[in-house]
């Protein structure tokens, strides 16, 4: 058995299983076995064996469509047709053929693919969540319609969560009972595999090379802050109770629980910040900016997660707030004139609750001199 012809960096599972392989099989024919030297084929590429987390949860959903549809060529062939909106308003991709090598090179399937997306942006969620049958459960009627004109043989649907054995069986039963020769579900295990095989499709990730703790679209704010812009620039100044709402929310103890700096938290938010407060507030709760206020919570619901996800990666949340404040100014020229309401929005966030943590579980609150 020869080496794997490709660089290491490159090397897919089974060129590590082959590698390993040959070297057990070297020091067991040896007269003097060397245990180090068959490590070292394990330690030396220990970062391509452990299993890589490539974010997916990063992507929006242009970008995971396109991920799934170049892992669908490499899959399916080149007939693969890119998502696009149906008369129904859903996204599908297609493929009609027989497929290069899917379920596997031995047993293609072949005939009419429909192929599916379902992206979220939250880390760490599974296909067992009761959110993700009731998406599946919404295709049904279109599925069933469509293997009843005769364009829809094979159902895929690809999503960035957990795929358990548990919720196949139910889901497998459900689909098929639509008239289908088969449906197949791709979960976030079998992504990161197709990824691991295929360096020229992980070098299209968006995330690949960033070194950011964390991603996320700040469109939404930049519109939120677009409009509180103008909703503010007849009558900048406010008034604000700072004494009650500061008792109210047990600030020292929030800033002690999520790591602002007592600096930070009294020559920024409370100095530069906190003043504004009370209008952001009146713009967000005006009905005439229902659709502004929805973006701003699905902003802050987005933020939240990924800094609870990657809290570890920064030192004091004051970091948190830098580093926001600089993906959200990459927008420059949409937010001319108007970046000092960046830093009041997110301080707003923070200071409504809308991110951070209010509070300890009642049995984190003793810190035991043993821990």
């Amino acid at each position: 058995m020869s080496p794997p012809s490709v660089p290491a960096a490159n090397w897919t599972a089974s060129d590590l299983a082959d590698r390993a392989l040959q070297a057990l099989q070297t020091q067991l024919a040896s007269d003097t076995p060397n245990p180090l030297e068959l490590c070292s084929t394990f330690v030396c590429n220990a970062d391509l064996m452990l299993p890589r987390d490539y974010r997916l949860h990063e992507l929006n959903e242009d970008e995971f469509e396109k991920l799934v549809v170049r892992i669908c060529v490499r899959w399916l062939g080149e007939g693969v047709t890119p998502f696009a909106r149906g008369r129904d308003g859903g996204r599908d991709g297609k493929f009609h053929g027989t497929a290069n090598a899917f379920p596997s090179d031995a047993s293609p399937l072949s005939g009419h693919f429909v192929l599916q997306a379902k992206h979220i942006s939250a880390p760490n969620r599974s296909c067992s969540d009761p959110d993700f049958a009731g998406l599946l459960g919404k295709e049904h009627g279109k599925i069933k319609r469509l293997n009843g004109d005769g364009i829809c043989d094979h159902y895929l649907v690809f999503a960035n969560r957990k795929y358990t054995g548990g919720a196949d069986e139910k889901f497998m039963k459900d689909l098929l009972g639509l008239g289908i020769s088969s449906a197949h579900i791709i979960g976030v295990e079998r992504l990161h595999l197709a990824l691991d095989d295929y360096a020229n499709i992980r070098e299209t990730l968006p995330n690949w090379l960033d070194s950011s703790p964390f991603r996320f679209n700040p469109d939404e704010l930049v519109e939120v802050i677009s409009a509180l812009h103008a909703y503010t620039k007849d009558d900048p100044t406010s008034a604000f109770d700072s004494a009650l709402d500061f008792e109210k929310l047990k600030m020292p103890q929030k800033n002690k629980i999520n790591g602002v700096s007592d600096e930070y938290y009294k020559q920024v938010i409370v100095a530069q910040s906190m003043p504004h407060f009370d209008r952001v507030a009146q713009f967000l709760q005006n009905p005439r900016n229902e659709e502004f206020a929805a973006l701003y919570h699905d902003a802050a619901d987005e933020l939240k997660q990924k800094i609870i996800a990657k809290r570890a990666q920064f030192g004091a949340f004051d970091d948190i707030f830098v580093f926001m404040y600089e993906q959200i100014q990459e927008k420059r020229e949409a937010l001319r004139g108007k970046r000092r309401l960046i830093s009041i929005l997110l301080h707003y966030m923070y200071f409504n609750c809308d991110i951070g943590i209010k509070q300890l579980e009642e049995n984190e609150d003793v810190i035991h001199v043993d821990a």
